[in-house]
């Protein structure tokens, strides 16, 4: 990481330099150049982002939510449930 901070530093400065024209920078225009540099590149190599998306998540928790209010329930999954929230189950579906 600390090698391509490098590089980038010598490339800007090589394209800076490069210039016929000489044109002065006073030290406002420097220090915003160097914040603009120091926040590029700390987004650049920022893993802090997540790649999971609030959309998506919240999708995730309504399509839950629409599966739960099912009618029906698949014989596999009744038959594996404890007798209390079997018994709560047929409540439920009985109550629609």
């Amino acid at each position: 990481m600390l090698s391509s901070q490098r590089l980038l530093l010598f490339l800007f400065l090589l394209i800076s330099l490069n210039s016929e024209r000489v044109e002065s920078f006073n030290l406002f225009e420097i220090s915003l150049m160097g914040i603009g540099a120091g926040l590029i590149l700390d987004q650049r190599f920022d893993n802090s982002v997540e790649y999971s998306n609030n959309f998506a998540l919240k999708e995730e928790v309504f399509d839950k939510f629409h599966e739960s209010k099912k009618r029906k329930v698949s014989p596999t999954y009744f038959r594996e449930l404890p007798i209390q929230q079997k018994l709560l189950l047929i409540e439920e579906i009985e109550k629609f």
